[in-house]
């Protein structure tokens, strides 16, 4: 039977520091277990060590760190501070953690001792959470700020360059991760994270609903399918968060990854665009498990919509929104068409019930000016997707309004990889496309023209790409060409795609 939600005024995240009366593992990685009771003092702790290292209200704290129970403290700790946290994949490129770092300007880089080595070259002091967690009797006793500030930057896949510093105040993160707990957690859960904890909306509809709910979130540091297979079976995970296409697609052809490995999960999420219904059968006939799909996105913050795991399972559906969401497609004017008919996605707030006016979509953008707000009007998210919604109120994803690539369930912007491989010695122009793959859901071929003919090869720009890219950004195939252009002397995409035939991996 479905669960039902009750219209509830949603708990603060800062209220998760104060269930000393809730038994059993708050948090449990590789190496440590946090029971609910030790959680508030050690956020506390690590607030009291971040003021000392001179951090204050409204600065931001860029935070480096594997997935563990202290990136959930960390991400709590800044927001009883009133400090801006802001992840950054500590396996992303050097090149890409400097340049998220010099968006924000962060007063402290926090992360371990075995990676501050490679975390020298970024803007502001680095300090371990060794050295933040080595004075357990010093804690934060200063009143939390208000639900209205500032709390997390998260950086967008984006959709016209460069990814944005997306900036969310804690009312909205509260509202989100507490209805999620409601939807999809139970008490008993052993929640598996198996993202990077550095994406905001792993924490918003990963951790901090596991937290609402009372289970315990069990950060995985392995993230490739026989990991995730592994702590399955190993740490008796029982929910899984965010597989992507990619990993399912792993799962199901590894012979040696068996069913008995993920006998105690009850439920596995996907994101539901660029998921085949063929792979989600041979996952669930496999394994024997539901896929609940879902979607969501980083300006939301996390989920809009998502599956009932209680209900039958709609072929390319997302599920129906949140209930303090509405999900409409609009037509070139923003008006909203009737259900069945495709358009570009805008969420917004629900008019009636409890939950009426409640949702508000991020602040604004973090740029090197500091934060630029959303317009006091723009209550709505126009999403950038196209898609249409159904008259039971089921979404579909179609298609991205812009060139975006769905590769490994990621979105991959194909502006921002050519303003980046264009940089590249003897590249004159390059052209990014996707194409389907039955693993991936698309791969990402880079077409690249030279300066001059015979000075670049596709195996030393790819060594190149893999130095200055996240690795699931780096193109899977380079082809070195002269590029087509139309009248007005620009590439001609549509051109391009006989070119793929003879790529050179």
């Amino acid at each position: 039977m479905a669960r039902r939600i009750d219209p509830v005024t949603p708990p603060d995240i800062l209220s998760l520091l104060d269930r000393a009366d809730m038994r059993g593992p708050a948090l449990e990685d590789a190496t440590r277990s946090v029971g609910y009771a030790e959680l508030g003092p050690n956020v506390r702790v690590l607030a009291a060590a971040l003021l000392r290292a001179g951090t204050s209200p409204g600065d931001r704290v860029v935070v480096v760190l594997p997935n563990s129970a202290a990136a959930v403290e960390m991400y709590l700790a800044c927001a009883l501070l009133g400090a801006i946290w802001v992840g950054v994949n500590p396996s992303a490129p050097a090149a890409e953690q400097n340049r998220q770092c010099a968006v924000v300007d962060p007063a402290v880089v926090v992360t371990t001792r075995a990676l501050a080595s490679s975390c020298t070259s970024l803007a502001g002091r680095v300090v371990t959470v060794e050295e933040l967690t080595d004075d357990p009797a010093r804690l934060y006793e200063g009143s939390p700020p208000a639900p209205s500030v500032p709390v997390a930057i998260g950086f967008s896949s984006g959709t016209t360059g460069t990814p944005k510093a997306v900036v969310h105040n804690r009312a909205a993160v509260s509202l989100t991760a507490s209805v999620m707990a409601r939807v999809q957690v139970s008490r008993h859960d052993r929640v598996g994270v198996i993202l990077p904890m550095s994406i905001h909306n792993l924490l918003v509809v990963g951790a901090l609903p596991a937290l609402f709910t009372g289970a315990t979130c069990v950060p995985v540091e392995r993230m490739n399918a026989r990991g995730v297979a592994s702590a399955c079976h190993d740490r008796r995970l029982t929910h899984l968060n965010a597989l992507v296409p990619t990993t399912i697609y792993d799962l199901v052809h590894d012979d040696a990854i068996t069913p008995r490995m993920l006998a105690s999960l009850r439920l596995a999420g996907t994101g539901a665009a660029g998921l085949s219904e063929k792979l989600r059968e041979a996952f669930e006939v496999k394994f024997g498990v539901r896929l609940v799909g879902s979607y969501g996105m980083t300006e939301a913050p996390g989920v809009v919509c998502i599956e009932d795991c209680d209900a039958p399972h709609e072929a390319g559906a997302s599920g129906k929104a949140l209930p303090y969401l509405r999900v409409d497609a609009t037509d070139n004017s923003a008006r909203r068409l009737p259900p069945g008919h495709e358009g570009e996605l805008v969420v917004s707030a629900v008019a009636t019930g409890e939950f009426a006016d409640l949702y508000r979509p991020a602040m604004g953008v973090w740029t090197e000016n500091g934060l630029r707000l959303r317009m006091p009007a723009d209550t709505s998210l126009c999403t950038g997707d196209r898609g249409w919604v159904g008259a039971d109120g089921n979404v579909h994803v179609t298609g991205r309004q812009a060139d975006v690539i769905l590769r490994g369930g990621v979105n991959v912007n194909a502006a921002e990889l050519e303003a980046i491989l264009g940089q590249l010695p003897g590249v004159r122009d390059v052209a990014v496309t996707g194409e389907r793959d039955e693993r991936l859901g698309q791969r990402i071929i880079a077409f690249v023209e030279p300066t001059s003919a015979g000075e670049l090869d596709s195996a030393s720009l790819r060594r190149q790409a893999q130095e200055v890219l996240p690795h699931g950004k780096v193109p899977d195939s380079i082809i070195v060409r002269t590029l087509p252009r139309n009248a007005m002397g620009k590439v001609a995409r549509k051109e391009l795609a006989g070119g793929v035939a003879s790529r050179v991996p």
